[in-house]
């Protein structure tokens, strides 16, 4: 263990990588984690407000929360005034805009549906 800590701090010295922390009681240092925080917030009040949820309501909220915060646009994919996709936080965690449809599963289809030609 003492190794590979010694291997990392070489790695760490040799790309000359420092490491910056938040000051303790000050998370308004955090900025942008601390705008996606906001955010929630705002929206978990304006859905929930004073009523009492069950788990498997809380995590549907949750979720999508989660969802529509992870499809807000950062920035255009092209310049092209006619091309209207955008690039969102969706697309670094899952390859495609969150609110897309999702594709079927094809391990969920019986074989038998595979063959000739149905897929």
């Amino acid at each position: 263990m003492e190794q590979q800590d010694a291997l990392f701090q070489n790695f760490l010295s040799e790309e000359e990588i420092n490491w910056s922390h938040i000051p303790p009681r000050a998370p308004h240092h955090g900025g942008l984690w601390e705008v996606g925080v906001k955010a929630f917030k705002f929206y978990f009040k304006q859905v929930v407000s004073n009523t009492c949820l069950t788990y498997e309501e809380f995590l549907t909220i949750l979720i999508q929360i989660e969802g529509l915060l992870n499809s807000r646009p950062l920035t255009p994919l092209s310049c092209e005034v006619e091309d209207l996709q955008i690039l969102t936080p969706g697309h670094f965690l899952i390859g495609r805009n969150i609110t897309a449809i999702p594709e079927p599963l094809m391990v969920e289809l019986n074989d038998n549906r595979l063959i000739g030609g149905n897929y």
